[in-house]
């Protein structure tokens, strides 16, 4: 049987258009598979961005809030010194005192009050051992927790009894009123007896609580409701440095020997 030369061509046609056909889903499913890692790629550089962003963001307000506390520490040494004499001045005037917004200062003496203590109580020849750190943040937290905790509680009374003061201003005061505490202290430990210390807290002590409790009662409106205020500002101030001499002794003993 003879084959022509047309058949031969029309089966080579057939031949090529079947392979074609075969060659084409898979040239489909590779461009698919190309689609798809783009698109991967695309969302993991949009996730990349986007945490990026927020991060950026995030320091952004972060630094913006520090940056809000700047003005609070931004004062010269000059000044602070200044305020340090002027705690120990109470004044009586009819006007409002000027009460700076100055937190610096107060945080140094809140430190400087925590190293008297700690002074205290190597002076006295307590013998901390391995409860040095215990002793420090014991000492922390009589110091820091005394200057926030009386800011608060005399911010209530201010707003119990209509004192116009903020809470800034109220951190600063009782801060600044922390520069008696630490010469007071000071003379205790420093001076052999016991006489000397209650000079100084009479003197010393009266002087830095009557800066604070006539402060006080210049920003209140009433006056009666202002000499309530004073009353009580002067009775915690003034006693609470009759518990740093003693009763935090009997804390040191409880915590080295406990």
């Amino acid at each position: 049987m003879a084959v022509s030369s047309n058949d031969v061509f029309i089966d080579m046609q057939g031949a090529s258009g079947a392979s074609t056909q075969e060659e084409a889903p898979a040239s489909n499913g590779s461009s698919a598979d190309t689609e798809l890692a783009a698109a991967v790629g695309r969302q993991l550089a949009g996730n990349v961005l986007h945490a990026g962003t927020e991060s950026a963001q995030k320091l952004y307000k972060s630094y913006a809030r520090i940056d809000l506390l700047r003005p609070y520490f931004d004062v010269e040494p000059s000044d602070v010194a200044n305020r340090l004499l002027q705690s120990l001045r109470p004044r009586l005037t009819v006007d409002p005192h000027v009460i700076p917004a100055d937190l610096y200062g107060p945080l140094m003496l809140c430190l400087t009050l925590v190293t008297v203590l700690l002074f205290g109580m190597k002076s006295a020849g307590h013998r901390t051992g391995s409860r040095e750190g215990t002793l420090m943040g014991t000492a922390f937290a009589v110091s820091f927790g005394y200057w926030l905790t009386s800011a608060l509680f005399f911010y209530g009374m201010a707003f119990v009894f209509n004192t116009t003061i903020s809470v800034v201003e109220l951190l600063s005061t009782t801060g600044y009123g922390l520069f008696g505490y630490c010469l007071v202290l000071m003379v205790g430990h420093v001076a052999p007896g016991d006489s000397d210390f209650y000079a100084a807290w009479l003197l010393l002590g009266l002087l830095s609580s009557a800066k604070m409790a006539l402060a006080l009662r210049s920003r209140t409106a009433d006056a009666k409701q202002g000499t309530l205020v004073a009353t009580a500002v002067v009775v915690i101030h003034w006693t609470y440095l009759l518990y740093l001499q003693w009763s935090y002794a009997s804390i040191v003993n409880a915590v080295t020997h406990g």
